[in-house]
């Protein structure tokens, strides 16, 4: 390798380098980040919680709700992190779960809520993924995903 070509690639490595968050700050990104999902797991969790009347699959995805933020809060206790305040009305939720624990009482409605929430889930941790360094909180992060597409396909099957 000549000279030119070893100083290009040493360019871009610094440059690659320069761009690539420092371990500090993506630690903390990290954690904001989970904090975040845990509270929208929650949020999901109560939201769930309102409309188990309308279809006995609400009460299995709602149980999963709960797994989801247990798998959250593990690792937010792994990088020495807490959880936020939990949501505790349809007031603290987000857009999307307040849909759902406000969407009843026609079993339609709410399952239309369902899988607008489980949308805005995947999108949510697709869009949280790239953000994780760590490969034990990318996975737990996939994981998640995965099981929220799954929500996805099994409510678009019983609408």
């Amino acid at each position: 390798m000549n000279r030119r070509t070893a100083l290009k690639l040493g360019g871009a490595a610094l440059a690659a380098a320069a761009l690539r968050p420092s371990p500090a700050r993506a630690e903390a990104d990290e954690g904001t980040v989970l904090q975040e999902l845990w509270r929208r797991e929650r949020a999901a969790e109560l939201a769930y919680d309102r409309v188990l009347y309308a279809d006995p699959i609400l009460a299995v995805l709602r149980s999963h709700e709960e797994d989801h933020a247990l798998a959250v809060a593990t690792t937010l206790a792994a990088v020495g992190l807490n959880p936020p305040r939990a949501p505790e009305e349809p007031a603290d939720l987000d857009a999307a779960s307040r849909r759902l624990a406000e969407a009843g009482p026609e079993r339609r409605a709410v399952l239309a809520a369902a899988v607008a929430l489980e949308e805005d889930l995947v999108a949510i941790y697709s869009s949280a993924l790239p953000s994780f360094v760590d490969e034990k909180i990318a996975m737990t992060a996939a994981t998640i995903l995965g099981s929220h597409a799954q929500h996805l396909f099994i409510l678009r099957e019983v609408t």
